[in-house]
């Protein structure tokens, strides 16, 4: 799924009384409209994906799909950009240009006891009683999108590393929550979202935020080429990342 920009409205003839969109309205009815036209709709009564090889993709859907939702809610100027590949080492899940700052999303949509600390490498998904896997970091994995994004926007800007987890898992022992940086699971997502952004001043002007996201679009337009050669990295560095056998929990 591509997010692409907001097509502006025609001009309107000055003789015609019409009530002008704001910029959130057009904003709202653009990513509503991908939601609707999305294969994953399909599948939100079970809230997981049947096919596995897809959950990665269908937990960023369900995260985007929660931003989404929650927006409609308040009259917040925003863009959201999805999956940009910043070189080959750096691909990023989902990121939320708000009028109170940049927010990096990071999804997991993995089952099972996670464990993990703020300053360890290796965080742990435990499954039915038994270590199933390792996961790296998710916060420096998050942080090094940030900083990505910071050699391209520049470091004048408020940065936000959200990490979002599946319903499905249970989160043990993990970091606390800090001004730049959250970790919930989906289904508390809107609340932490609420208390987040209820409690920041606008930053960006519409301006602004359009500047931003014209800058990051290209990025969302990487070639497969590219889009090998990071998965090449990460299976050389983490494993395998499409060898995802994370359905011990699934329905069917």
């Amino acid at each position: 799924m591509k997010l692409l920009g907001v097509k502006s409205f025609q001009s309107i003839p000055q003789n015609k009384s019409v009530k002008t969109k704001s910029y959130a309205q057009e904003n709202q009815e653009y990513y509503e409209s991908i939601i609707k036209s999305n294969s994953f709709n399909f599948n939100d009564r079970f809230n997981i994906c049947p096919n596995k090889s897809d959950l990665g993709d269908y937990g960023e859907f369900l995260t985007f799909k929660e931003i989404v939702r929650w927006s409609s809610n308040y009259s917040y100027n925003y863009k959201i950009l999805r999956n940009l590949n910043i070189g080959t080492h750096c691909e990023i899940d989902l990121v939320w240009i708000h009028e109170t700052g940049i927010y990096v999303f990071e999804s997991k949509n993995i089952s099972g006891l996670i464990c993990g600390n703020e300053n360890s490498n290796q965080w742990h998904q435990t499954l039915n009683n038994r270590l199933k896997k390792q996961l790296y970091n998710p916060i420096f994995q998050n942080n090094g999108h940030i900083n990505a994004l910071k050699r391209i926007l520049g470091n004048n800007y408020f940065y936000c590393s959200i990490i979002v987890f599946s319903e499905r898992c249970v989160l043990d022992e993990i970091p606390s929550n800090t001004h730049s940086r959250i970790i919930t699971k989906r289904n508390y997502l809107k609340s932490k979202l609420t208390e987040k952004i209820t409690s920041e001043q606008s930053k960006l002007s519409i301006a602004q935020i359009e500047a931003l996201y014209r800058k990051l679009l290209p990025y969302t337009y990487a070639s497969q080429d590219i889009k090998q050669k990071h998965s090449d990295y990460i299976n050389k560095k983490y494993g395998n990342k499409d060898n995802n056998d994370d359905d011990v929990d699934l329905p069917f």
